[in-house]
């Protein structure tokens, strides 16, 4: 095990700099942080890059084990109260949409604590996949990745434009339901297999193109004078009705 006492070592600047989109970008990299996030990362089978520890940890595969002291886990971690471990892994995205199951797609999701969140709650929903859809955030970033509390290891992501999510809107061989403001339907109906789930943003909900291509819309009734709920809220109301749970 490599012992670092220098945040100024080669290896943690590096690691630092993923705090940064561009620099996850280039390396294809990002940090996920603590104990229980890790092994639900390990449960699932993930490379492991390299391992921030303040202790003794077990190996893990081919990663570099990194010992440091609290000042220099402090520097890195991206939390208030520094874990014990921090882990660097590298993205993973799933290369196709296997129509099975409940499928989620969020259309231009900006917020990543909202996305972190949707995430964490597809997992618990046995969703089969998250699709990310036009201008949505990036995943990978701090704040998403600790919404999910560790769900991000769990949930299969695929990224797609505009273009192709509203291709795959129009040919997806069962129903995709988008929830709409305008809709007569409500949401608390049967749903068939597979289904996809489409949700807009958090401002402007549903692209009018996005909305057209779904091949159902369906609203989700409110008894108080709020115009709309968090999306995340709402998708989690979705989820849990398509899954009958």
């Amino acid at each position: 095990m490599l012992i670092v006492s220098s945040a100024q070592n080669p290896t943690i600047k590096l690691i630092r700099s993923l705090a940064d989109k561009k620099h996850r970008q280039e390396h294809g990299l990002f940090v996920a942080e603590g104990s229980q996030v890790l092994d639900r990362a390990r449960q699932e089978g993930w490379e492991l890059v390299y391992l921030l520890t303040t202790g003794q940890a077990a190996p893990w595969g081919k990663a570099a084990l990194i010992q440091v002291d609290e000042r220099v886990m402090g520097q890195v971690s991206a939390q208030k109260n520094p874990p014990e471990q921090i882990g660097v892994f590298r993205q993973r995205w799933a290369e196709t949409v296997t129509p099975t199951g409940v499928w989620l797609a969020l259309e231009d999701m900006r917020d990543p604590g909202n996305l972190g969140t949707i995430i964490r709650t597809a997992d618990a929903a046995g969703a089969s996949g998250v699709i990310l859809a036009g201008q949505s955030c990036d995943p990978w970033g701090p704040d998403c990745v600790r919404a999910t509390m560790g769900s991000i290891f769990g949930m299969p992501l695929v990224r797609m434009d505009q273009k192709g999510f509203l291709s795959l809107l129009k040919d997806w061989p069962g129903e995709s339901v988008g929830t709409h403001l305008k809709a007569t339907e409500t949401y608390r109906r049967a749903y068939g297999t597979p289904s996809l789930l489409v949700m807009g943003s958090e401002g402007k909900g549903l692209s009018e193109e996005a909305a057209a291509a779904c091949s159902t819309l369906v609203r989700i009734p409110m008894k108080g004078a709020a115009e709309s709920l968090n999306v995340a809220i709402a998708t989690g109301l979705m989820l849990f009705e398509a899954q009958k749970l």
